[in-house]
């Protein structure tokens, strides 16, 4: 069962608006030179319920992590294009932010 969001799990996920802030926070998008997995900067985003939110969050990212895609496929096209793409089948209704972290820290972690 998929609920709304994607989530995987069936279960209604935390505001739409709060999971893309916190899957940015998470990853250090924008604010770190190399992604990380920050658990405290979810917790602090949502001091009540931050738990459940976090929870959404790591299933968010390892299901990104579950993205392959060849290097040879994306050719000249932009690999936040192509990992978006890829992961709104995966996992859709996230935000154009929040697809640019997780692009970003799978290339990362994918290329580097």
């Amino acid at each position: 069962m998929t609920s709304e969001k994607g989530d995987p799990s069936g279960e209604a996920p935390s505001d739409p608006a709060m999971v893309d802030q916190a899957v940015i926070a998470y990853v250090g998008y924008g604010r770190s030179r190399t992604p990380a997995a920050d658990a405290d900067a979810v917790l602090r985003l949502a001091p009540t319920g931050g738990s459940d939110l976090l929870a959404t969050v790591t299933r968010i990212v390892r299901a990104s992590d579950g993205v392959r895609i060849r290097r040879e496929e994306f050719g000249n096209e932009d690999k936040s294009i192509r990992f978006s793409q890829e992961f709104e089948r995966i996992w859709p209704g996230l935000g154009a932010e929040a697809l640019r972290a997780l692009s970003w820290r799978w290339a990362y972690n994918k290329f580097f």
